[in-house]
């Protein structure tokens, strides 16, 4: 027959202390001294507790009765050169404000904290996050694809979004780009599209795993072989490389992140649908009229922040022994720069 699960009284009773202080303490719960904590969250390691999941839906079922109160505080760990200069990317703002909107609905305080501030070292970014009693970390996309950040992680819950850290390895969440690209040539198809072309930073591609450039390369090799077109992909925005490729290879359309591609073909004279069809993969803003795919980098925000505090009520921290991958489908968005979809017979 099957053991008794291990429950908080248990613990207590073995730790000598009341059942509620063995709760606060897995909750890292700030009224309760750091070193209560750390024993009696050591201590449940040991025994290798496990929440009951019918009691952890009913706290849910039963705190969803009641008007949301001040839980903890997670933080946005950013590490660009600058405090402020992951706000300059229009989807890094909007992962943002997808997980701090989220993190408010379910009473939790988001605040970002910088990795890289001058004289910042793992110890000192330990120790700050230790002291304001940070229940649980987001790192947030870096600057460039590999890159690796330093912290006493075993003492945290984390989340990465996207693929740009490299290690440690943490779960992430992502927009699901091979899904995206794919969506993106199949409407393009749709409306009678064949040369279809793929332009894009080299760097864009390889801060995301790849992503982009494997569901062109999977949806063009299913279609006919005299219509695959090597896909552009440049070390930085060149005009005239841009357009010695699209001189080559003769595309009936483009799927881009680039947005500086539709006024270089509307000053090089490129008639936008009629000769040629332009998507924009993300980056889109209203007005634009733009045909594109949405990664919905919003719902990425707020899938993080359910995550990491689906890991704090687990309390399951540090550097997981394998890593889950969270990925969040694009939308198609219509707009002026493609032909209509033709119509079946």
């Amino acid at each position: 027959m099957p053991s008794r699960r291990l429950t908080l009284r248990d613990l207590a009773r073995v730790a000598g202390v009341h059942y509620t202080t063995v709760s606060l303490a897995l909750r890292n719960d700030p009224r309760l001294p750091a070193a209560t904590r750390e024993r009696l969250q050591a201590l449940a390691r040991e025994r290798g507790y496990v929440p009951d999941p019918m009691v952890v839906s009913l706290a849910r079922y039963r705190s969803g009765l009641r008007p949301v109160e001040y839980q903890a505080t997670l933080a946005w760990l950013t590490a660009f050169p600058t405090r402020e200069a992951w706000r300059k990317v229009d989807i890094f703002r909007e992962q943002h404000a997808g997980a701090e909107a989220r993190a408010r609905e379910l009473g939790y305080a988001l605040e970002p904290f910088w990795m890289t501030e001058p004289g910042m070292t793992p110890a000192r970014a330990s120790q700050i996050l230790r002291t304001r009693n940070i229940a649980g970390l987001i790192v947030a996309p870096l600057p460039k694809a590999g890159g690796t950040l330093e912290l006493d992680w075993h003492q945290f819950p984390s989340v990465a979004i996207g693929y740009s850290l490299a290690s440690p390895a943490f779960h992430l969440v992502c927009a699901h780009q091979y899904r995206c690209v794919r969506l993106a040539l199949r409407e393009l198809k749709a409306r009678n599209y064949r040369r279809i072309g793929l332009v894009m930073l080299r760097a864009s591609d390889d801060r995301v795993d790849h992503n982009w450039l494997a569901g062109y390369l999977v949806e063009q090799y299913e279609g006919a072989s005299r219509q695959r077109l090597k896909p552009l992909l440049l070390p930085a925005w060149d005009a005239a490389a841009f357009h010695a490729w699209r001189e080559a290879a003769r595309p009936d359309a483009i799927v881009t992140k680039l947005p500086q591609a539709l006024p270089a073909l509307r000053s090089a004279g490129v008639r936008i649908p009629e000769d040629l069809g332009l998507v924009l993969l993300s980056e889109l803003h209203p007005g634009d009229h733009i045909a594109g795919v949405d990664e919905n980098p919003r719902q990425v925000g707020a899938a993080a922040v359910d995550f990491v505090i689906g890991l704090r009520e687990r309390h399951e921290r540090g550097e997981p022994a394998l890593p889950q991958r969270l990925m969040i489908d694009g939308v198609w968005i219509e707009g002026e720069t493609v032909r209509p979809r033709v119509q079946a017979p």
